[in-house]
């Protein structure tokens, strides 16, 4: 009985030192290849040298614009430490294009979910299984068909998500989410997926704490 108890108490120890073993694949903060380090002109450089266009330097980093997971047109923002130039994160917006650069939204739940579906199922193949996810709406949301579940994405109501990573442990996170975003008073339905530098981001909140 005692050597049960023993091997029981080995077995725990064990599964609780896999849960928190760190992720190989996110070891190293990446993006296209490219490591999520330096300034955010020196990563835009780089992502420039991939065939992708400058479009304007915000308040919030720096806008791109170019090909991602063989979809054409994605808005990649290169986000920096507060009060710096260090990167710490980068988001693509997938659902966004123009020639224009006009905001585009998904117009049907069907497409939106199936190419939420599609990278999620990619990101798994190269991450492993999600560290965190949830696939549903909020409890105030309408949701009795593809139309209204599009509307729940715009109001902000969809809670559809996936993330790979743990920022005790990894480097970098990776979190793909369907999200509603506003714009000069119109709705749209997009996919985000962000990239984040733990470190960076360590430094990002600390930037954002000495302000407050």
């Amino acid at each position: 009985m005692k050597k049960i108890a023993i091997l029981v108490v080995f077995v725990l120890f064990a599964v609780a030192a896999s849960l928190n073993a760190q992720n190989p694949a996110l070891s190293v903060p990446k993006f296209k290849g490219i490591e999520i380090t330096g300034t955010v002109d020196q990563f835009g450089a780089k992502l420039s040298g991939q065939g992708f266009t400058f479009l304007s330097k915000e308040d919030y980093g720096s806008v791109y614009m170019g090909r991602f997971a063989g979809i054409s047109d994605c808005f990649v923002y290169l986000v920096p430490v507060v009060n710096s130039n260090d990167i710490a994160s980068i988001t693509v917006m997938i659902g966004l294009k123009s020639s224009d650069y006009e905001v585009f939204s998904y117009e049907t739940w069907e497409d939106l979910l199936g190419n939420y579906e599609f990278l999620k199922d990619l990101l798994t193949e190269k991450y492993g299984k999600p560290t965190e996810e949830n696939e549903g709406f909020s409890k105030e949301a309408y949701t009795a068909n593809s139309h209204l579940k599009l509307s729940a994405v715009k109001d902000g109501q969809c809670e559809y998500f996936a993330q790979w990573g743990d920022s005790d442990i990894d480097k970098m996170v990776v979190r793909l989410d369907i999200s509603g975003i506003k714009n000069l008073g119109r709705e749209y339905a997009v996919i985000t997926l962000q990239y984040r530098n733990v470190d960076k981001m360590k430094d990002y909140k600390k930037g954002v704490l000495d302000d407050l």
